[in-house]
């Protein structure tokens, strides 16, 4: 394991004190550890790299401006949490009629696929982004941490900030609406 990678939310806070006080080693080995799972979340919620690459920017400008940070969890789902937040404000400010209510596949592939299966499975993960970026911020949020980011649900609960039981309801939701679209979609071919 590379030792720059702090192992508890005491190194965290370490090294985002550090940060704070000027040392641009540790600010950059946040930034570096912080920025490629959060730039795939805000990918996955958001469908544009840009927009994505605009969302952790901001997160990060948040991280380096906070100065309550106790450590109580790890910075990593601190951050994720922010990042999953400015996602869901981006997503409701392109359509907020839309996405005013509350409301993966996997696939086992041989070990050298051909070109057929390259084509396919390039083709299914299309279908699946798009039918992910169809659901409400909400589930959108909840099956893109489960799914692209291994997520408990509890994680899932303290991203949305809802009850675990409310995160269970809005993952079952999501799983269930990604189903149809993808149903859906597979009549219509």
């Amino acid at each position: 394991m590379d030792p720059v990678v702090p192992k508890s939310a005491a190194e965290d806070f370490d090294l985002l004190a550090r940060a704070h006080k000027g040392d641009a080693l540790a600010a950059r080995l946040l930034v570096m550890r912080l920025s490629p799972p959060a730039h795939r979340l805000a990918w996955r919620m958001l469908g544009d790299s840009a927009l994505a690459e605009d969302v952790v920017q901001e997160a990060l400008e948040k991280l380096f401006r906070i100065r309550q940070y106790q450590g109580d969890a790890r910075l990593s789902t601190y951050f994720h949490t922010v990042v999953s937040r400015l996602c869901l404000d981006r997503v409701r400010a392109l359509d907020p009629i839309r996405y005013d209510s509350d409301e993966v596949l996997e696939n086992g592939f041989d070990n050298a696929p051909g070109p057929e299966q390259i084509l396919l499975q390039g083709q299914q993960a299309s279908r699946v982004q798009q039918a992910v970026l169809a659901l409400p911020p909400r589930q959108r949020l909840a099956i893109t941490l489960w799914a692209y980011q291994d997520s408990s649900v509890a994680d899932i609960a303290e991203a949305l900030q809802v009850q675990r039981n409310a995160a269970d309801q809005v993952l079952h939701r999501a799983k269930a609406n990604l189903k149809k679209i993808l149903e859906s979609d597979h009549e219509l071919a």
